[in-house]
């Protein structure tokens, strides 16, 4: 390709430095098909062509990538809005929003298996069982021999606390009545580490009942309730876990990491992000800068050509 010389004039630049279309690259374009050029700028990075790339990229309006994104499913759409980054610079458009971006991954859910660190460590049947509980939701698995989310013992406890407050209460008509009342909040803090981006972080989550107890009250015809209905404590601790699942699965959206199995679409999207968030670099997956094998494997399973790397936001 030409070099352009920074002394030359702004427009000998554009002129000299242009790229100009081959006669199937303007019936491309005329076309305006987004998939089409999105596909095609990518296989232009792939063969080294950055300047062919940015202009098929930059043929498709706005409004068409939005559309075309808001139409796949979470991985495709966050490879056609890795596809338009990666060909230009940042900041230009068409683009996603980190909006787009962050609700799109929210929903990616890859298939990972959640453990502690230590093999020989006993296995954790709350942690376990909350985890297989919400197994279609989050696509988590727990896995006590070959995880690829670290995670340390789930410790969960209840608290009873309780306050004065004033309570509606039934009068022998069943007619309410505001009486003095004990307010009780049971709540159920659940908190275990997590390795996430290679560091370690607590995730925390809670859950809670309430419930009010009052004494008799002779002169407005209110009978006592002495005991709150609350669920057991051992329900309360359930709850409390699953809750903490929920926790970790938007914390891996956020966060996926790189053990990541690349088997499917879902996997190698998630591994493209996990190589941007580890590098601070949003390009370092589309650019290859990776595993080798599991590079590849991407490519191949993403239907991308040989140099295009993962290109995700």
């Amino acid at each position: 390709m030409r070099n352009c010389s920074p002394k030359w004039l702004a427009l000998i630049l554009l002129l000299g430095c242009a790229h100009h279309r081959t006669l199937a690259e303007q019936a491309m374009v005329a076309r305006g098909d987004c998939g089409e050029l999105l596909r095609a700028a990518d296989s232009a990075r792939a063969l080294e062509k950055p300047d062919l790339a940015q202009d098929l990229v930059q043929t498709c309006a706005e409004d068409n990538l939005i559309a075309l994104v808001a139409a796949a499913a979470p991985e495709e759409g966050l490879l056609w809005c890795g596809r338009a980054a990666a060909a230009q610079p940042q900041g230009a458009k068409p683009s996603c929003n980190a909006k787009t971006v962050s609700e799109l991954a929210s929903r990616l859910r890859p298939r990972l298996r959640v453990g502690p660190a230590d093999p020989s460590a006993p296995s954790d049947p709350v942690l376990s069982a909350a985890i297989n509980e919400l197994s279609t939701e989050t696509n988590l698995l727990y896995d006590a021999t070959a995880p690829e989310v670290f995670v340390g013992r789930l410790v969960v406890v209840v608290d009873h606390s309780t306050s004065t407050t004033v309570a509606q209460a039934p009068d022998a008509k069943g007619k309410p009545q505001h009486v003095p009342a004990t307010l009780h909040r049971f709540v159920a803090r659940a908190e275990a580490q997590v390795e996430l981006s290679g560091q370690t972080r607590v995730l925390r989550a809670t859950d809670e009942a309430r419930d009010t107890t009052w004494e008799a009250a002779p002169k407005l015809a209110v009978a006592a309730r002495f005991a709150p209905s609350v669920p057991p404590p051992n329900e309360l601790r359930n709850r409390a876990a699953v809750a903490w699942v929920r926790a970790l699965a938007k914390a891996l959206a956020a966060a996926p990491p790189e053990a990541v199995q690349v088997s499917d679409a879902r996997g190698c999207v998630a591994y493209g992000l996990s190589l941007n968030l580890v590098s601070g670099d949003s390009s370092a997956a589309a650019a290859g800068r990776g595993d080798p094998a599991k590079i590849s494997t991407c490519e191949k399973l993403l239907g991308e050509p040989a140099g295009a790397g993962i290109p995700v936001p």
